[in-house]
C-alpha cells in the first residue's frame, strides 16, 4: 500500500503525526529545522550525536522517543551521508530506508520538512524513494504468521513547507513524482505476477484499463488478435506463439497531446512481452525456467511508462508497442530450421527457438516504421550474456543513432537507471548470415548480447533506434533500500526522463 502524500504549510514541532523525520549529515552542523526540533526536546538529538550513537551516515536511521516538546511521539534521524556528496540517488536511498524503518515499527503517519531552496528534482527523489521503498508484492501470500498477519503500512506522509507559494510548486513536483513511482510499481506488479496470473490476454486487458483510467481520451489502446496478426503479416510473433494455447497479442497504446500538429514528433517504445518462456522446442533447463515469468519485463516497462505519459502529458506523440505471447513446446510449436517472413518482408531462419524475444521484437520494430518516428527505443530481457557482462546494476544499450543513445544515457544518469553502451559494429553481422534466409536468429556463440542487437538492427530500419537489454537490471536478487528483491520496474523512470528531456527541447 502506497502512502497518501499531502503538502501542508507547517512546523515539525507542532504537526500531529506519529513520527517526524529530521535530516542529519556527517560532520556538519544540524540543519535549522533539526536544530529547532532539538531545542524543543531539550537537546535530545545533540546528546545522541555527542555520544556517537548516530553519525549521519547514509541510510543510517535512529528513532528517538519523545515525552514532551513535540506533538509527535517519535523522531527519526535520517542519515544523508556527507553533505558535499548529496545526490538525488542518496535522497532516494535515505528516504526509502527511513520510511521502511518507520513502517516496520507500525507507524501510520509521518512528516518531513522541505526547506526553502529545495529543488524540484530533490522533492521528486524524496517521493519516488518513499513510494518505491515501501513497495511489497504479497498478494499471493496467505500465511497467518505473526509477522505476516500484522498489517503494517505507512498510510500518510506530510511534506511541510514554509509558505503557500512553496506549497504550489511542491504540489506539482509531488504529483509528477507520484505518477512516475506508480508507473514503476505497475511494472513491478506485472513482472512479479506468476505466468498463470498474467497471460498475453491479461496483459492486453491491463493495457486497456490503463488507457480507460485516464478518462480523458489522451491514451488510446488497440489490441491486435490472431486474425489481425495473420492479416497484417506478423509472422515472427505468430511463429513463437504457435506452440502455446494462449492467444498472442500485439498491444498498441497511443498518446497524442491536445495541441498535436502534423509536425509533432513521435517516439515509439517497444517492449518484449513473453509472459512465459520455456525455450520452446529448444527447451531450457528446469532451473533456467524458474524465473521465466519475468520475460515480459520490457513490456511491463513500456506499459508502466505509457501510464506515466498519460498523466504528465508531454508535447510529443508517444506510441507503446508490446508484442505478447508465451513460448511453449508442443506438437504445434515452431521447429529449429523453420523459416518465417517477418512484418516488412525479411525472412528469418529459426535455429534456436529459445532466441524468441528477438523474433517478436523484429515484427514490432518493423511495424514501428509506419508511425514515421523521430526515435524508437526497445526494451527486452533479451540475453543472459548481458547479465554476465554487466551484472544487475546497469543495462546494456546499443543502437544505430549515437545522439539517441547519448540522450538515453543522460536520462539514465538522472534517474539512476544507468546504461552502458556496447559496440554494434557491422563486423558482428557476419555471424548472423543464413544460407537459406535473409538472416538467422542466433550468432556464432560469442558476444551474445551484441548478437541479439545485431539481429534486431536488420528490422529497425528507417529511423533512429536504440535497444536496451534489461535482462540483468529488471530483477534484483538481494534488493536495496528502494529496489526490493524481485522485479525492479527498471526503465520506467529512465524512459519517462528521456521523454521529459525531449519535451523540454520542444518548448
Amino acid at each position: 500500500m502506497s502512502p497518501k502524500i499531502d503538502i501542508q504549510v507547517g512546523d515539525l514541532r507542532t504537526v500531529e503525526v506519529e513520527a517526524i523525520c529530521c535530516p542529519v549529515f556527517e560532520d556538519v552542523e544540524l540543519q535549522s529545522s533539526t536544530q529547532l526540533v532539538d531545542q524543543a526536546t531539550g537537546g535530545q538529538i545533540s546528546r545522541l550525536l555527542e555520544l556517537g550513537d548516530h553519525k549521519g551516515k547514509l541510510k543510517q536511521n535512529t528513532v528517538l522517543y519523545v515525552a514532551e516538546g513535540l506533538k509527535a511521539p517519535r523522531i527519526c534521524l535520517v542519515g544523508l551521508g556527507k553533505m558535499e556528496k548529496l545526490s538525488l540517488e542518496s535522497i532516494r536511498q535515505a528516504t526509502a530506508k527511513s520510511m521502511t524503518t518507520l513502517r516496520d515499527l507500525g507507524v501510520k503517519s509521518a512528516a518531513c520538512w522541505l526547506p526553502d531552496g529545495v529543488t524540484t528534482e530533490q522533492v521528486q527523489a524524496l517521493v519516488v524513494g518513499t513510494k518505491l521503498g515501501l513497495y511489497q508484492f504479497k498478494q499471493h501470500q496467505t500465511s497467518s504468521d505473526d509477522e505476516q498477519s500484522e498489517s503494517k503500512s505507512l498510510e500518510e506522509l506530510l511534506l511541510l513547507v514554509p509558505d503557500k507559494n512553496s506549497k504550489v510548486s511542491v504540489e506539482r513536483s509531488v504529483r509528477i513524482a507520484e505518477a512516475i513511482a506508480d508507473g514503476t510499481i505497475l511494472a513491478r506488479d506485472l513482472t512479479n505476477q506468476p505466468a498463470n496470473y498474467l497471460t498475453p490476454t491479461d496483459l492486453a486487458e491491463t493495457a486497456s484499463r490503463v488507457a480507460q483510467a485516464e478518462g480523458n481520451g489522451c491514451l488510446d489502446c488497440q489490441i491486435y488478435n490472431r486474425p489481425e496478426l495473420i492479416e497484417k503479416g506478423f509472422n515472427a510473433l505468430l511463429g513463437v506463439a504457435q506452440g502455446s494455447q494462449e492467444e498472442p497479442k500485439l498491444i498498441q497504446l497511443s498518446y497524442r497531446p491536445d495541441n498535436a500538429a502534423e509536425s509533432t514528433d513521435t517516439v515509439v517504445l517497444v517492449g518484449k512481452g513473453i509472459t512465459f518462456d520455456s525455450g520452446g522446442l529448444s527447451l531450457k533447463s528446469g532451473s533456467g525456467m524458474m524465473s521465466m515469468k519475468d520475460d515480459m519485463a520490457g513490456a511491463a516497462t513500456v506499459l508502466g511508462t505509457m501510464q506515466v505519459i498519460g498523466k504528465i502529458r508531454p508535447n510529443l506523440n508517444v506510441i507503446g508497442l508490446i508484442a505478447a505471447t508465451e513460448n511453449m513446446p508442443s506438437g504445434t510449436a515452431q521447429r529449429p530450421g523453420d523459416v518465417v517472413k517477418s512484418y516488412g518482408g525479411k525472412t528469418i531462419e529459426i535455429l534456436n527457438t529459445d532466441a524468441e524475444g528477438r523474433l517478436v521484437l523484429a515484427d514490432a520494430l518493423g511495424y514501428a516504421k509506419t508511425f514515421n518516428p523521430k526515435a524508437v527505443v526497445d526494451l527486452a530481457t533479451l540475453t543472459g550474456a548481458v547479465v554476465t557482462a554487466l551484472g544487475r546494476c546497469v543495462a546494456g544499450i546499443m543502437g544505430t543513432d549515437q545522439e539517441l543513445i547519448d540522450q538515453l544515457k543522460a536520462a539514465g544518469q538522472t534517474s539512476h537507471e544507468r546504461l552502458w553502451q556496447l559496440p554494434l559494429f557491422d563486423d558482428y553481422d557476419d555471424a548472423l548470415k543464413s544460407d537459406i534466409a535473409d538472416v538467422k536468429n542466433i550468432g556464432d556463440g560469442t558476444a551474445g548480447a551484441i548478437a541479439g542487437a545485431a539481429f534486431l538492427k536488420h528490422f529497425a530500419q528507417g529511423y533512429p533506434w536504440a535497444h536496451i537489454d534489461i535482462a540483468g537490471a529488471s530483477e534484483y536478487l538481494k534488493g536495496n533500500a528502494y529496489l526490493p528483491k524481485g522485479a525492479s520496474g527498471y526503465g520506467v523512470r529512465l524512459l519517462t526522463q528521456f521523454i521529459r528531456d525531449l519535451d523540454a527541447k520542444t518548448i
